[in-house]
């Protein structure tokens, strides 16, 4: 009879886990036995997240910006890319798949022990459309100042009165410049002292280099984090500083990173085009960032599966004999501070400010 009723506790609280899990509350803390369900970070928090997938020679980036201002505003923000790109509507779903895959990785862990428009000098424009909220331009530019003036007249084109300078972002730009980068995806939206989240937009362009950029967001300053679900054909065993690899730390002592194979099927789940790119499969590793955003002095740029001892994130899992907590990284916790520069372009009729343009921040360049 009493082993009845253990069997009886077991399947409810086995049951009461998976409630738990699928309702994501953000947090319940432990006191008295509670279980806490506590991710560090959600793909419902503000600030940067962003998807990659690099098959060796071909990248998708999906994007994912919160934005607020104090005073209904546009923002430009200005993405440098090695290659043409071909721009297209993503889904917020993507993120809520890599997620529920992390979720489900780490269950098993636990329950069974595994694991061309217009041409103005040195200015091309290769790509116009409005997606959504978004107004993105994609130009070709060899030339800093070039770009600068083109922009000035873009804004002027758009209705906007004021003359953006790129100020501290020049030196940025040139850098970037001088690197070889030739294509610049410009994105303006219009955003209010209400937080909300931007549609995702999806680039996809050739690579030889898995590329995340960083550079471009030092002048932005302050303090940020940043999260990439990484999908690439090999395991990636380096460390890439400033990021670290996320992982579980696992109820009986020992901490595992989050890197898990994802079928084609699983890859397709995420988003149609990342199944597409790839032929069987992919390894999901789960990058993450916090600190100021002018120590991103390198973009985030792998080339191959490289081997160094890695530095961790350990999240703590607590629970009672039978429920289990597993915490997962996934967001970014400022509003600005990302992959993108971000430009403030305030209209005519409301009083005209100065805007200090985003600090740069370090970034992490993996070789």
């Amino acid at each position: 009879m009493k082993g009845v009723h253990l069997q009886k506790l077991r399947f409810i609280c086995v049951v009461a886990l998976f409630l738990l899990v699928s309702l994501r509350f953000p947090s319940v803390y432990a006191d008295r036995g509670l279980i806490p369900i506590e991710p560090d970070v959600s793909v419902y928090e503000p600030g940067q997240k962003a998807i990659l997938a690099w098959n060796g020679h071909e990248e998708i980036m999906i994007l994912s910006t919160d934005v607020t201002s104090s005073q209904e505003t546009l923002v430009l923000e200005i993405l440098p890319l090695p290659s043409k790109p071909t721009v297209e509507a993503a889904s917020f779903q993507s993120f809520n798949e890599v997620q529920n895959l992390i979720w489900n990785e780490g269950l098993n862990m636990f329950m069974y022990g595994n694991k061309g428009e217009v041409r103005s000098n040195s200015v091309e424009v290769v790509f116009h459309e409005e997606i959504g909220a978004h107004n993105i331009t994609v130009v070709k530019a060899s030339d800093t100042s070039e770009l600068s003036s083109w922009m000035d007249s873009f804004l002027e084109n758009s209705g906007v009165d004021d003359v953006v300078s790129l100020g501290s972002f020049e030196s940025v730009v040139e850098d970037y410049m001088n690197r070889g980068f030739r294509y610049y995806a410009l994105d303006l939206i219009t955003v209010s002292s209400e937080e909300r989240s931007v549609d995702p937009i999806l680039y996809k362009f050739n690579s030889d280099f898995l590329y995340y950029p960083l550079v471009i967001t030092s002048p932005v300053g302050g303090d940020t984090e940043i999260t990439l679900f990484v999908l690439t054909e090999d395991k990636i065993v380096k460390n890439y500083s400033p990021f670290r690899k996320v992982g579980y730390r696992l109820p009986k002592g020992g901490w595992t990173p989050i890197e898990t194979v994802l079928s084609k099927g699983d890859l397709s789940k995420i988003d149609l085009r990342i199944g597409e790119i790839f032929q069987y499969k992919a390894w999901l590793t789960v990058l993450k960032y916090d600190g100021k955003v002018n120590w991103l002095n390198r973009d985030l740029m792998i080339s191959g599966v490289a081997q160094t001892p890695e530095t961790t994130i350990n999240i703590d899992v607590s629970f009672l004999p039978i429920l289990v907590v597993l915490s997962i990284l996934l967001g970014a916790t400022s509003t600005l501070a990302g992959v993108v520069v971000t430009l403030l372009v305030i209209r005519s009729k409301p009083r005209k400010e100065t805007n200090e343009p985003p600090r740069l921040e370090k970034e992490s360049s993996l070789k």
